[in-house]
């Protein structure tokens, strides 16, 4: 996150009700944190990859600190470092899914306009992992910006 406001609708929620999130049972913590992930891709992700993604949000520690974490979230930072953001000087690059529900495409082209030369990659078929969904276009992207 980079801009305000940030963060998708689990996240407003969660933000709000963190101790409601962290109480859950943990077959609703688990079906709420899948249907969260499965956002964040445009493919279906095997239970293979699902499952390194759950992992560190599980159980009686990993639960509450996922709802935790989101809950520390706080635009405020963000709106603090943006006025900072005209003055990067290095060569920027961002890569940004077509398909990204949970920061929408929109948010990227103005981030983009905030940091001086800096060029957006819109990166089809590809959601917020783009690592997950495109891996080959990152690799294109950094092996581009290194021969360059």
């Amino acid at each position: 996150m980079a801009l305000t406001p940030s963060g998708s609708a689990l996240i407003q929620t969660t933000r709000q009700h963190e101790k409601v999130f962290a109480g859950l049972p943990g077959y609703l913590h688990e079906a709420v944190l899948r249907a969260y992930i499965a956002g964040a891709v445009h493919r279906t992700l095997s239970e293979q990859e699902m499952r390194r993604y759950l992992a560190p949000w599980l159980g009686k520690e990993g639960q509450p600190a996922f709802y935790r974490q989101i809950a520390q979230m706080d635009d405020r930072y963000l709106d603090e470092i943006e006025p900072y953001y005209d003055a990067v000087r290095c060569p920027v690059t961002i890569l940004w899914g077509e398909q990204d529900t949970w920061i929408p495409l929109a948010t990227g082209r103005r981030l983009v306009d905030r940091i001086p030369g800096a060029t957006l990659r819109v990166i089809p078929e590809a959601s917020h992992l783009v690592p997950e969904d495109a891996p080959e276009a990152v690799v294109a992207t950094v092996m581009s910006l290194r021969l360059s």
